[in-house]
């Protein structure tokens, strides 16, 4: 598995990666209406902006097996003065899913906030309805230590919950 910094040109390829990730992992979870039609203009306008216009310490990675994209993650480095550096995007393609992604990505993340953040812990939020991803975070140490509703962006209110590491490090492979 290799692993690369996304570009302004990775836009699609991000957003098409988005949406194959939440039309499987959100089936449950978000308006069905919304999954089907409008998400691919909204995560090609939301991953157009963020590479063309990032917002200070992100950086988005792209994880890559034999040349072709799997996965990817996206991380703001010490967005929040408690929380530390968070994971505002981790997602895999479905057919990736098992296959480990999700914790190299991790590592990946990790690996670069702590080169601008050492000290910073790292969090992400997570759909309270989405337990399969909850119970990837935990098995990897992570704990949930707040609740919130939050507008989704299928125009409904969904609950979230705050996942939190205070020493990001017990993520970083050998």
């Amino acid at each position: 598995m290799n692993f690369r910094h996304a570009t302004p040109a990775d836009a699609p390829l991000i957003a098409a990666m988005h949406v194959q990730s939440w039309r499987i992992a959100y089936a449950h979870i978000m308006d069905p209406a919304y999954l089907a039609g409008g998400i691919e203009a909204n995560r090609l306008a939301t991953w157009t902006q963020r590479l063309e216009a990032p917002q200070l310490g992100q950086r988005v990675i792209i994880a890559e097996r034999e040349g072709q994209p799997i996965g990817f993650t996206c991380v703001i480095g010490g967005s929040d003065p408690r929380w530390g550096t968070l994971v505002d995007n981790l997602h895999a393609l479905p057919a990736a899913k098992g296959s480990g992604i999700g914790t190299a990505l991790l590592d990946q993340a990790v690996r670069w906030a702590i080169e601008g953040w050492p000290d910073a812990g790292l969090f992400l939020w997570c759909y309270t309805d989405n337990v399969a991803a909850r119970g990837f975070y935990a098995a990897r140490g992570g704990v949930e230590v707040e609740d919130w509703d939050k507008p989704g962006p299928d125009g409904r209110t969904l609950a979230e919950k705050r996942i939190a590491w205070r020493d990001p490090r017990v993520l970083m492979r050998s």
